[in-house]
């Protein structure tokens, strides 16, 4: 074990001795040095450009470096209560899980009644799994569920479906009132993928959103599967939405104010 240090040095010496007197040697480490350069700032260009695209960036809460892995390692978002990260939904072209099989009782001993597990929905809302960081450090103000109380769940349904089809690149694909759902395709500007955004009205007068890049669907063909990132991209399309809609719900309840209002003034003498 002591003699490592010294043969790491002769390694060392060795490798630095070849480039030296090695031209062949030292020109393709440069040329392979050079490329990789070049492919990083290439990468590190795309995500900025990207970010600026989907109109996000590293800089706001819960910070840069925790975005700059979230931006280049995650491929989905999901809004919740307190706008956590780590929130994630059950898309219905996922697998489901193999159960683990239970051990057979033991000849002799009293067998205790399993109750079968539910079926699993066809699409689950957006749910926070457990992180290992602070909640603080995990949380994005984008990706807090908004709610609109004292709105009719229909007519935050039928507003919600106004905002998707006045936004450019925004498609409707499927949309349910009786469970105020709206399924949608956003295609990218540049490569022309469709992502995944599904837009879940709650009973609550809750707007839920999930959202997943179209590389991370199970069929997908795409080289661009073997990224795992997407750039801000899905983040950045729940902000969008969220972003049109609150102005139209300015005016909503504006308008019931002034409704309150002169029910009001003509109730008096």
């Amino acid at each position: 074990m002591s003699n490592i240090p010294y043969f790491n040095l002769i390694v060392a010496v060795v490798v630095v001795l070849i480039l030296i007197f090695v031209p062949f040697v030292r020109r393709l480490v440069f040329a392979l040095l050079r490329v990789a350069i070049a492919v990083a700032a290439l990468v590190i260009a795309i995500g900025g450009i990207s970010m600026l695209m989907n109109n996000e960036t590293i800089y706001e809460k819960p910070g840069a470096e925790a975005r700059a892995v979230r931006f280049f390692t995650m491929d989905h978002a999901a809004t919740s209560d307190k706008g956590l990260g780590s929130a994630t939904c059950k898309w219905p072209d996922e697998p489901t899980p193999t159960p683990t099989p239970t051990a057979a009782p033991t000849p002799g001993t009293e067998s205790s009644a399993v109750t079968p597990p539910e079926a699993a929905p066809k699409f689950a809302p957006p749910s926070a799994t457990a992180s290992p960081a602070p909640e603080e450090e995990d949380e994005y103000p984008e990706l807090m569920t908004r709610s609109f109380p004292g709105i009719s769940r229909q007519k935050l349904f039928d507003l919600s479906e106004q905002v998707v089809n006045s936004l450019g690149g925004w498609k409707v694909v499927k949309a349910d009132p009786r469970a105020g759902t709206l399924d949608c395709i956003y295609t990218t500007r540049v490569l022309g993928s469709e992502d995944d955004v599904k837009i879940t009205i709650t009973p609550k007068s809750e707007v839920q959103i999930c959202s997943r890049s179209g590389t991370a669907r199970p069929d997908s063909s795409s080289l661009l599967r073997f990224f795992p990132g997407d750039f801000g991209a899905n983040v950045g399309h729940i902000k969008q939405f969220y972003e049109t809609l609150e102005p139209k719900m300015d005016e909503v309840y504006k308008e019931e104010q002034d409704k309150e209002n002169a029910k009001k003034s003509r109730g008096t003498p």
